[in-house]
């Protein structure tokens, strides 16, 4: 008997996956590298609510996609017609290098708010044991996961959000705060950079085959949960910009923890920013570790990657092998950062990685829209198009953008890491170690 994954995800949880991996505390980095770029605060404002709009119109795409491809492979699948097998394959192995790597920093963050609120245990401690839990929820069945998934979602969104409002309307502002002008270039610098607010939400693609319905489930699920982020981040971003001083968040990395004490001294709850830091970092993990695992399964199942990693155990249906072996890498990113303790090139580069991806989804999806008839997308956008083109030409500059207006790591990461592992894939298929998929 051959074994395979569960239909068990109902509407409900998907919008909790694609909301969990974006809700993570690390998130909070990326808003100080915002705040530093907009000088404005009409410039934050609209930098988060253009990569909002953008990125809602990229889930148009990825909704066409996965109705068409139920598939664990996700992005594997959705770019192998479009722009070929090998690249196709480089690039989700690259997707979910940056995507490790975003777990790392988010690691780094998790340990070092809990050792804000126990001191006296190391921070690297409490990120190995959040790693630990997660995996292991995950190995226990996607229900139990989607479940959990929920109620942390839930929490994290109303509770950000009851925060921001009342640090925005109740609190006294520690610096003079003015709308400013208008700048674009700092407007769309600053919304490259925000695109890090939706790391990995398409990740949820990738569960297709655990869908009850996949094909109109996961694609209406996406547009709502990328709304409900954009809004809780605009009040975020908007209460660390009036709250906090700016020379405070250029030496700090718990800048959620700094708000806290800021709007809320004289009491007890600056400590409740920290227990919904933490939660945030399980929700991000869960989501990511759920999403991710299921296109390393994928791959191992269709051979690209050891097999091993395709296998699924045998009482929960989940597959366990892959779940441990990112558990593994994650571990060792989460030590590297630890050590360097640099976070913004790996930041920048899930970002601008990310926004070539969207570009690419975005080409995908126009391309597929072009090609089939209408009754074989299950879930067809009217007049999308436009949408698509949209997306791939503002996420293919704010990729182009990251580049150049970053540390030159970033660059070099992004660009060799995609060509070696085109060059390394090609080989392959031309030597026949790996056949046509």
């Amino acid at each position: 008997m051959v074994l395979t994954l569960e239909r068990r995800l109902k509407f409900t949880r998907l919008v909790a996956i694609t909301m969990g991996t974006p809700l993570a505390s690390s998130v909070f980095l990326s808003i100080i590298i915002m705040v530093l770029l907009v000088g404005s605060l009409i410039n934050l404002v609209l930098a988060v609510l253009i990569s909002t709009v953008i990125v809602v119109l990229v889930s148009f795409a990825y909704g066409e996609l996965v109705s068409i491809y139920p598939s664990a492979a996700g992005n594997r699948i959705f770019l192998k017609k479009p722009i070929g097998n090998t690249l196709a394959l480089s690039l989700s192995v690259m997707w979910i290098i940056a995507i490790l790597g975003a777990a790392g920093t988010e690691a780094y963050m998790a340990g070092n708010v809990l050792h804000y609120l126990v001191g006296s245990i190391p921070p690297i401690f409490w990120a190995i044991l959040i790693l630990t839990l997660v995996v292991f929820i995950n190995i226990l069945g996607v229900e139990i996961s989607g479940n959990f998934q929920m109620i942390i979602t839930l929490f994290v969104v109303i509770s950000l959000i009851l925060v921001s409002i009342y640090s925005i309307f109740f609190v006294k502002s520690v610096q003079p705060v003015a709308m400013g002008q208008i700048n674009w270039f700092s407007i769309f610098s600053a919304s490259a950079v925000s695109v890090y607010f939706f790391l990995g939400f398409g990740r949820v693609t990738t569960l297709g085959e655990e869908a009850i319905d996949f094909k109109k489930g996961i694609p209406r699920a996406m547009p709502l949960g990328i709304v409900l982020i954009g809004v809780t981040f605009i009040l975020a971003s908007i209460a660390i910009f009036e709250r906090v001083p700016l020379d405070v968040l250029r030496t700090t990395v718990i800048p959620q923890i700094v708000l806290g004490k800021y709007i809320l001294a004289g009491t007890q709850l600056p400590i409740l920013i920290g227990i919904i830091s933490i939660v945030m970092s399980f929700s991000a993990f869960n989501a990511g570790i759920l999403g991710t695992s299921r296109l390393v399964y994928a791959l191992g199942r269709e051979g690209t990657f050891p097999k091993f990693l395709g296998k699924i155990q045998t009482r929960f249906l989940t597959p366990y092998v892959s779940l441990l072996f990112l558990y593994v890498i994650v571990l060792f990113i989460t030590v590297v950062v630890f050590v360097t303790g640099n976070y913004s090139v790996i930041v920048l580069v899930a970002a601008a990685f990310d926004s070539f991806m969207y570009g690419l989804v975005g080409y995908a999806a126009l391309w597929h829209h072009r090609k089939l008839k209408r009754e074989e997308i299950p879930f067809y956008v009217k007049g999308a198009i436009p949408f698509f083109l949209i997306a791939i030409t503002v996420f293919i500059l704010f990729g182009i953008l990251l580049l150049i207006t970053s540390s030159v790591y970033v660059a070099i990461i992004v660009i060799l890491g995609t060509v070696f592992l085109t060059i390394f894939y090609w080989a392959l298929y031309k030597s026949g170690r790996l056949g046509k998929r």
